[in-house]
């Protein structure tokens, strides 16, 4: 199975994958002791991720700036080269919700990959 960051949308609306999800993205931010309301809606799961992660996230990137934004990047496993893609399809996003939304879309596949 391909699990490409363009081929997990149809997971972005089963709950069951979006909750180990969730539990990915806690991991990804364990240092910064962040926690998230579980979504409880298939539909929109996703989307509420990203209202709880964007405000912190933009926070968090304003405190540290430009190499914690790197560091990130690394150690979720995000090439900046899919960042730079994201950015020119979504030119209507700020820079912290796009990020945002691949960091979750990341955190996603690592648990599908793990389980398949």
């Amino acid at each position: 199975m391909d699990f490409g960051l363009q081929n997990i949308e149809d997971y972005t609306r089963n709950l069951s994958w979006m909750l180990k999800a969730l539990e990915q993205l806690e991991k990804e931010f364990h240092s910064e002791k962040w926690s998230f309301e579980k979504p409880i809606h298939p539909d929109t799961a996703f989307n509420d991720l990203v209202l709880q992660l964007n405000p912190k996230l933009t926070q968090l990137l304003i405190l540290r700036g430009e190499e914690y934004c790197k560091q990130l990047l690394y150690t979720i496993d995000i090439s900046e080269s899919q960042l730079v893609k994201a950015m020119a399809l979504e030119i209507d996003q700020s820079f912290s919700e796009t990020l945002t939304k691949l960091i979750i879309r990341r955190c996603l596949q690592k648990v599908l990959i793990r389980n398949y």
